[in-house]
């Protein structure tokens, strides 16, 4: 074994990894394996901790209590300084632009950042009313987190084992860890929690420690040349059509990792070290963590104003002018300062700063969105229904809305489509004399066979649960009422099938009503309102997908008088969406986000719909 010294070369690796996860993450689609950078950067880090442990440890001087506290600070100057920057940056922009119940959800997200525990908070991440992935400022530390896990282990099993037990270990270990982690996305089908976990990434760092372990810098030997060429060739490879081999990581990820050892145990020759090793290449391998660090909440918080994943040319502009000034304003004076020697008076100093704000930061953030953010609605105009009363995800009581002394009982499915209609049936039925059974699920229609594998994890299980819960109902229902956010479901064929079989299986004394979607905006309307107080231009547009969902959905209903398609969306009250003229002569939302109604527009859109819905209970 050799010690590794400086080499640009891998500097240009680190340049390709972070470019390549830069244009994934801006537009999946122009290198659909782009995530692969992330592996790529966690088996150079076993590669250079493991050699820099291994040259100690050769050391005559070698005292294990001196290499691990040398280990542990180097380490925490190398990582802590730029992203507790980043994350304080990121905290006040939050604050500025979320709406509150947003930055609740990105404080929580913050609190397991700031202790490098983040991925495992983002492994069981799901809120169907909080901010997507792409809008999470914070998504990106997850790999820092494994980073810092993974290097509370590593010293004690490099500096305590033998050489001859740690290269068997660390064989035995990549492929237990690899077994383990495609067991889990094979055959238990868990994808989200084994994505984000230590122990599916434990891999690749073991890949890069072995790297370390076989490594040869004699330039001059053969087969250089065609190591080079091989691994590159893999990694583009990886990049281009990684997601055609399924679940990841798991044994999908050893491709794009074996690119990375075969590149690191030998300095890279002919024209490939040559592209490298080349002075641009190297240069943002230099600043490859800061880029890291600061591209991923530029574009999320991009997103979230823009109210798109795709950004338009302007958007796009900025992302690359703010994503590369923030990154090199933060490699210059942040990472180099900090990492380079000083005198003991100047660390104190500079880190008793970097507290000093971060402590600054925790008890202003709160303030700093409350300035931001216009006077509340009250709360009816925020939300379709209270959520601890209704049977949304959950059963609670006996999820009945309307007049409860009734004989007559209808039954509604669906989503959140369907559960934001709680207040809608409570006034129906109150006004025509029955009630109605509500059992919802986020993204769920809560019908049996529903193909609940496409939709977020985190939204499975209690869409099972309710699934079996309705199935109580339905064969006894004389009364069907079905709604839900066609946009989304009617995109998949499966869905399709199983919709049509539902229909079919309907008897001949049962009535299915099934609701059209409510016209769709191409913004969430509360950002809309916050964003014009802050004196940005706002626009309301009409987002036509609805439209093409109910043409999809009445293509679907079978010519079966008891199967009928309630238009709901021509609604005179749609004329003037997100508005309403109220009874006091002002205009009131009717929305709270992008396609939900509140519950004063449920009530509004109630009382237009008592009519129709009176004959079909004729």
């Amino acid at each position: 074994m050799n010690t590794v010294t400086y080499r640009p070369d891998i500097q240009g690796l680190r340049a390709i990894a972070v470019l390549a996860v830069m244009a994934f993450h801006f537009n999946p689609a122009w290198l659909p394996g782009g995530f692969i950078g992330v592996d790529v950067f966690l088996v150079i880090s076993g590669f250079l901790i493991t050699s820099i442990l291994l040259n100690k440890k050769a050391q005559p001087d070698y005292a294990l209590p001196d290499v691990l506290k040398y280990f542990y600070a180097s380490r925490f100057k190398r990582i802590a300084p730029a992203y507790f920057v980043m994350l304080i940056v990121v905290s006040f922009a939050a604050a500025v632009f979320l709406l509150p119940q947003d930055f609740d959800t990105f404080k929580d997200g913050l609190t397991k950042a700031a202790w490098f525990n983040s991925n495992n908070y983002f492994a069981e991440f799901g809120d169907y009313f909080a901010p997507i992935n792409i809008e999470q400022p914070l998504l990106h530390t997850w790999s820092l987190a494994v980073e810092m896990q993974f290097y509370i282990l590593a010293p004690f099993l490099i500096l305590i084992l033998p050489s001859h037990a740690l290269k068997w270990s660390l064989w035995l270990l990549l492929m237990g860890f690899t077994l383990l982690a495609e067991y889990r996305l094979r055959v238990l089908g868990i994808e989200q929690a084994t994505y984000y976990n230590l122990y599916a990434r434990l891999p690749e760092f073991f890949a890069g420690c072995l790297a370390a372990i076989y490594i040869t810098n004699n330039v001059t030997s053969g087969g250089g040349q065609v190591l080079s060429r091989l691994g590159i060739g893999l990694i583009l490879v990886a990049v281009i059509a990684q997601p055609l081999l399924g679940s990841f990581p798991g044994v999908a990820a050893l491709l794009p990792v074996l690119g990375a050892v075969l590149l690191l145990v030998k300095p890279s020759q002919g024209l490939i070290g040559y592209l490298l090793s080349n002075k641009a290449l190297v240069w943002i391998g230099a600043i490859s963590y800061s880029l890291y660090l600061w591209h991923w909440p530029v574009l999320a918080l991009l997103r979230y104003f823009s109210g798109t994943e795709v950004l338009a040319i302007n958007y796009s502009l900025l992302f690359i002018l703010l994503t590369l000034s923030l990154s090199v304003i933060s490699y210059y004076f942040v990472e180099r300062p900090f990492r380079a020697k000083k005198t003991a008076k100047k660390q104190i100093v500079g880190w008793s700063l970097l507290l000093f704000t971060i402590f600054g930061t925790s008890q202003s953030l709160a303030k700093v969105n409350t300035v931001f953010t216009p006077e509340q609605l009250p709360i009816e105009y925020r939300r379709y229904a209270d959520p601890a009363t209704i049977c949304h995800g959950k059963i609670v009581g006996n999820c009945l809305q309307g007049d409860l002394n009734s004989d007559r009982e209808v039954l509604v499915l669906g989503d959140s489509h369907a559960a934001m209609l709680n207040h809608f049936f409570d006034y129906l039925g109150k006004e025509l004399g029955f009630k109605a059974k509500i059992i919802t699920a986020s993204s769920c229609v809560t019908i049996p066979g529903f193909d609940y594998q496409r939709i977020p994890e985190w939204a499975q299980e209690s869409c099972l649960k309710q699934i079996a819960e309705a199935e109580k109902y339905i064969d006894q229902a004389k009364i069907i009422f079905l709604a839900s956010a066609w946009s989304y479901q009617t995109q998949s064929s499966e869905f399709n099938t199983i919709l049509t079989d539902f229909m079919s299986l309907r008897k001949p004394e049962q009535t299915l009503l099934v609701v059209s979607q409510v016209p769709k905006f191409k913004f969430n309307l509360q950002r809309v309102a916050r964003f014009k107080n802050m004196g940005f231009p706002a626009q309301v547009e009409i987002n036509n997908e609805y439209i093409e969902a109910n043409m999809r959905l009445e293509k679907l209903i079978p010519n079966n008088k008891n199967i009928k398609l309630l238009r709901f969306n021509d609604f005179e009250l749609f004329n003037y969406a997100p508005f309403m003229q109220g009874v006091t002569g002002k205009q009131e939302m009717i929305y709270f986000d992008d396609h939900h109604l509140n519950q004063v527009g449920a009530n509004y859109y109630a009382k237009e719909a008592v009519k129709i819905i009176q004959v079909e209970l004729q």
